[in-house]
């Protein structure tokens, strides 16, 4: 990697500060306001006039034509009364479509239950946290062994060929190796390198630091890196086009639940039986 210094991020439509009454906004906003200048000062000025704190802003990805979606949590402690009127402020600003509002879960706690469903480029998608995946990832290991990891690599396979097909909708070759890095990284999934990728002899070594699979398994002394192990060979399957009778086999020669730096994945294309 290039060593640049990465922080976390943390994603949701979430507010938890205790002592406050934070207050979820949701605006709806013109497809235009995406070019126009000035939009979230103007609604940043609405709370500033009436001394209110933003404590979360959040505003959905743009797609062409559709409207943006800005949430932003604010704290009314004391002031609770104000919420009707700062939303119809809003409201009158240009650009806006509408304003909703909805008061705290509980003191001190907000959530977004104003928005449904979550969708990642216009597809619906779940969250899930590491306590979750990590209970469905190493349950299955211990209930069903190596059954389970041929499982994860089956399902991995199917999903990353999938999402080649997708990232080719968007972006010509050879930059969808550039987009598989840069979405597998923002997905959460990990940090992906492409340290060798030989497409006229459809073979590739690949690097993953920071696994979201394997780092369940740290200290276990073997490898088990098998649903992403599925997606990287899945993926290169898609960028090599192949065809009836051939599959891309990703063999994993590193990896951090045996005590490597990062994972490692040798992938050749291969004939079926």
């Amino acid at each position: 990697m290039d060593g640049t210094e990465l922080t976390p991020y943390e994603v949701g439509r979430f507010v938890v500060e205790p002592g406050l009454r934070p207050y979820l906004f949701r605006v709806k906003l013109d497809p235009e306001a995406l070019t126009a200048v000035g939009v979230l000062e103007g609604i940043a000025h609405v709370f500033a006039g009436e001394g209110v704190p933003i404590l979360q802003v959040k505003l959905s990805a743009p797609r062409r034509g559709e409207p943006l979606v800005l949430i932003l949590v604010a704290d009314l402690r004391g002031r609770e009364g104000l919420a009707g009127e700062l939303s119809k402020r809003i409201g009158s600003l240009r650009y806006v479509q509408g304003v909703s509002w909805i008061p705290p879960v509980s003191d001190g706690v907000a959530v977004d239950t104003l928005s449904f469903p979550l969708t990642f480029r216009g597809r619906r998608a779940v969250i899930f946290r590491d306590i979750v995946y990590g209970s469905i990832i190493k349950e299955g290991w211990r209930r069903f062994g190596t059954a389970y990891a041929i499982l994860l690599y089956v399902i991995g396979y199917e999903a990353g060929r999938r999402a080649y097909e997708e990232h080719a909708k968007l972006v010509p070759e050879p930059q969808t190796r550039r987009l598989c890095e840069a979405v597998f990284q923002c997905l959460g999934y990990g940090r992906i390198a492409f340290a060798h990728l030989d497409d006229s002899g459809r073979e590739a070594v690949v690097r993953v630091y920071d696994s979201f699979e394997c780092e369940l398994f740290r200290g276990v002394g073997e490898i088990r890196g098998n649903f992403v192990r599925g997606l990287i060979a899945g993926w290169l399957a898609g960028h090599w086009q192949l065809g009836e009778g051939e599959e891309a086999f990703a063999r994993e020669v590193k990896c951090i639940a045996k005590g490597d730096p990062y994972c490692e994945y040798v992938v050749r294309a291969e004939r079926r039986g």
